[in-house]
């Protein structure tokens, strides 16, 4: 497994991968970078009295300085509950870290105190967690995992998730064929272009999910298929979320050519999809793809792509 070792020009080059991303003028680089709107959403939970509020279009603006190893932080349109005043904090500038395994960009924080804030500003950040990852190709997008817990008044009260709606994965793969017992593995995925990978789509508001299989290839004789299976009904977990489908009924499976109708011979059951925000997702799944065969499934898989950190 290759390691990374941190330094500014890396990070400006990890950076830089991202259209996205602007340097600003000057002697000193910077890249910022926008995340939020309709692209996720924040699951807040009440500490005080457990309940759950999902809150759409949060915002978080980065702006690192990759010669110093710091980041500048603002939160806007931050809603806590039904009926509130959205809420904006700056953070002073913090310092973050690369993640040996993954590349992942790293920033912690404990007991900050906006900046934006007033003297006896009730509002106090216990903990918060952002890692961020640039580098991946547009049509698997860039990957955050954000979270923290917002003490009001001294008093522990709101911890929030910031959900991506679009999670994109990929990974190795083991597939049983159900017709001869015979097994097909893939090792470490090098190109998703190429290689099979999965999109889970989350709709916050009808809590329901879609799973695209594009280049899905689970023999050594079967042509690449694209495929999806939708109205998924997935549950929250306190690190991401979790669908459990086709247990007890087939789901039908669409494709390209099918359009609103479920492919005529297609079917899928047995759906299990863990999702980790930090890291990826485990995906099992037993599928009825017509003449390409029928088989069991399983992918371990990974936000990044896998050529990222390979040796």
């Amino acid at each position: 497994m290759k390691k990374y070792l941190l330094s500014s020009a890396m990070l400006a080059a990890t950076l830089s991968l991202t259209s996205c991303l602007g340097s600003s003028s000057g002697d000193e680089q910077t890249w910022t970078y926008n995340y939020g709107g309709d692209v996720c959403f924040n699951r807040v939970i009440d500490l005080q009295n457990g309940s759950e509020f999902i809150a759409s279009s949060p915002s978080y603006n980065l702006k690192y300085t990759p010669a110093d190893a710091q980041v500048e932080i603002t939160l806007s349109n931050i809603l806590l509950s039904q009926g509130a005043s959205p809420l904006s904090f700056k953070f002073p500038t913090m310092k973050y870290t690369q993640d040996a395994l993954d590349g992942f960009i790293v920033t912690t924080g404990r007991s900050i105190v906006p900046e934006n804030a007033a003297g006896n500003s009730p509002y106090v950040f216990d903990s918060f967690t952002l890692r961020t990852y640039f580098g991946r190709p547009n049509y698997l997008g860039s990957v955050y995992y954000i979270r923290y817990q917002l003490d009001i008044n001294n008093e522990p009260r709101y911890e929030v998730t910031t959900y991506s709606k679009r999670n994109a994965y990929i990974g190795p793969v083991t597939a049983t064929d159900l017709e001869d017992n015979s097994v097909y593995t893939t090792a470490n995925n090098i190109d998703a272009q190429a290689d099979t990978y999965y999109l889970v789509i989350l709709d916050q508001e009808k809590r329901t999910a879609t799973l695209q299989v594009y280049n899905g290839k689970y023999s050594d004789s079967m042509t690449p298929l694209v495929f999806m299976v939708k109205d998924l009904p997935y549950t929250y977990t306190d690190y991401g979320y979790t669908i459990v489908a086709g247990t007890d009924n087939v789901l039908p499976v669409y494709t390209a050519t099918s359009g609103e109708k479920p492919a005529e011979g297609l079917e899928m059951t047995d759906l299990s999809i863990v999702g980790n925000l930090q890291n990826g997702a485990t995906i099992r799944f037993k599928c009825n793809l017509g003449d390409n065969d029928k088989y069991n499934v399983t992918a371990n898989l990974r936000y990044l792509l896998y050529n990222t950190n390979k040796e």
